[in-house]
């Protein structure tokens, strides 16, 4: 790394180290607070009723963080293998979800697992954070069998801004996002891995979070919910998420 003045904080280059150490910071879903717990709620209800789960269906949670995607996914009858890249982070997943999972801690450019081996793979918030976003992209295409279904979510038209990382102390894209993505750039990357996008929608309008919606109308129907928040991103254009569904053919 090259030197800098004594006032000059340096460039974060390793952005795996970082990870690997990000990981004891992840927050337990049971510690959010109300509004953050309830807008991420939806989110991952989104990303579950798009995956149509089937009891037995596998499905890889590629990037499972605090675990609660997997967990979501079990209740329906999943059977989920979840990944993410430190040991420290995976063991907390296991350790809040015991039995949502078979948990392994992995590379997402090297996952290790069977070659169409997955009837679904779910990228939820990750791809922002990888360098070689292709390379991720085809390790999930690589094991869905054919007819298998890729989702993927991001944050939608974000505007990275960098900041000193309280971690690491250094200057790191803010929660270490280092892409941004609208629908045209995101279908391209997944058609570059031989996936068919089929779908493509955003979701979470920003000024609902302001006003604290998702915490005002938690008890809502999950389709009422869509219809408003559909309704407001159409207007506002503020949507918070993209979520993108592909297959393999």
């Amino acid at each position: 790394m090259t030197s800098t003045s004594p006032t000059t904080p340096s460039r974060l280059h390793d952005y795996k180290q970082h990870y690997r150490a990000d990981a004891d910071y992840i927050e337990d879903p049971g510690s959010l607070s109300h509004i953050r717990s309830a807008s991420e709620r939806r989110r991952l209800q989104v990303i579950v009723n798009r995956l149509r789960l089937r009891r037995d269906m596998r499905v890889l949670d590629l990037g499972c963080g605090s675990g609660w995607l997997s967990d979501l996914c079990a209740g329906r009858g999943a059977q989920v293998v979840a990944c993410d890249i430190a040991p420290s982070g995976v063991a907390s997943a296991r350790g809040r979800y015991p039995n949502a999972a078979s948990y392994l801690a992995t590379d997402v450019y090297a996952v290790g697992l069977a070659e169409a081996s997955f009837d679904a793979v779910v990228l939820s918030e990750v791809v922002e954070h990888l360098e070689d976003v292709a390379a991720g992209l085809q390790q999930a295409a690589r094991v869905l069998r054919p007819g298998g279904r890729l989702i993927v979510t991001v944050p939608y038209r974000e505007t990275i801004l960098q900041h000193l990382c309280i971690h690491c102390n250094q200057l790191t894209p803010a929660n270490a996002h280092l892409h941004t993505f609208n629908q045209q750039s995101l279908t391209q990357l997944v058609a570059a891995t031989g996936l068919r996008t089929t779908t493509t929608h955003v979701m979470g309008n920003k000024v609902l979070e302001l006003m604290r919606m998702p915490h005002w109308t938690r008890w809502w129907p999950h389709g009422l919910w869509r219809i408003v928040d559909g309704i407001c991103n159409r207007l506002t254009g503020r949507a918070a998420f993209l979520l993108l569904e592909a297959e393999k053919a």
